[in-house]
């Protein structure tokens, strides 16, 4: 409180709400990217050691090496996905809308995961609703959507499953999803998945590789068009994760 000449005094109130959630979000992101990227360090370390200290035989020796190499793809992974992510929040970035054709854009993306589709004996299949041949979006924050949901599917459906890109005119825009025959969601979970580093299957994410920030880059580009990002699941029957697009609007759709 600050007195006053005539008496009285002025009494200043500072919320501090908003500042401490985002210090806290602030020290669960820096939590997040340091157990990220602890896990994969420990990995290339340890064999590293044992390549320097031991002299194994050359199976052994690719074998480590192997190992290694992969977890050097994770963390640049994860590099790669946090700059990414960062350059769309800071809004640095901004789509160049055009119309692209669904069915190819869907089919470049999942050629890049076909060989681990095929190993884990998976379909992939696209479905294109009438009416929703095109849809008006960046052609490369599209590949890098639809790449995203069909590597999450792929990391939560079981072999011998399947993943489906389909298409439908919803409203005044296209919606684009993937769908999958997977294990599902529990509904207490499925409001948080496009956060960044949330995890409904902690330990098996973490284990098949995923980043934690894929769905996070999907919900930010999509926005970033003026749509929206939804998921619907249900237990044991699998996820649909739906990207809508809006139209582009009359006047500067030439």
């Amino acid at each position: 409180a600050r007195p006053l000449p005539a008496g009285g005094a002025v009494l200043v109130i500072h919320d501090l709400t908003e500042t401490r959630r985002l210090e806290t979000v602030r020290r669960d992101f820096v939590a997040n990217v340091s157990h990220e990227l602890k896990t994969p360090l420990t990995s290339i370390s340890g064999y590293a050691e044992t390549l320097l200290g031991d002299t194994p035989d050359a199976e052994t020796t690719r074998r480590f090496l192997s190992t290694i190499l992969s977890n050097a793809r994770r963390m640049q992974r994860l590099v790669d996905d946090l700059l990414d992510l960062s350059r769309i929040e800071a809004g640095r970035w901004q789509p160049t809308r055009v119309p692209v054709e669904v069915a190819a854009a869907a089919r470049e993306s999942s050629a890049a995961l076909a060989d681990r589709a095929e190993a884990q004996g998976i379909q992939l299949g696209i479905e294109i609703g009438v009416d929703a041949e095109t849809v008006c979006a960046d052609p490369e924050a599209l590949r890098q959507v639809l790449t995203n949901l069909f590597d999450n599917s792929l990391r939560h459906t079981p072999a011998g499953g399947r993943i489906v890109c389909a298409s439908r005119r919803e409203g005044d825009g296209v919606a684009i999803s993937v769908r999958d025959n997977g294990a599902g969601i529990t509904r207490e979970h499925l409001p948080r998945i496009f956060e960044r580093f949330y995890r409904a299957d902690l330990s098996r994410s973490r284990e098949e590789g995923g980043t934690g920030l894929g769905l996070a880059i999907v919900k930010h580009l999509v926005e970033a068009h003026g749509g929206r990002a939804y998921a619907e699941s249900e237990r044991g029957r699998g996820t649909t994760v739906s990207c809508w697009f809006p139209d582009m609007p009359a006047h500067t759709s030439r």
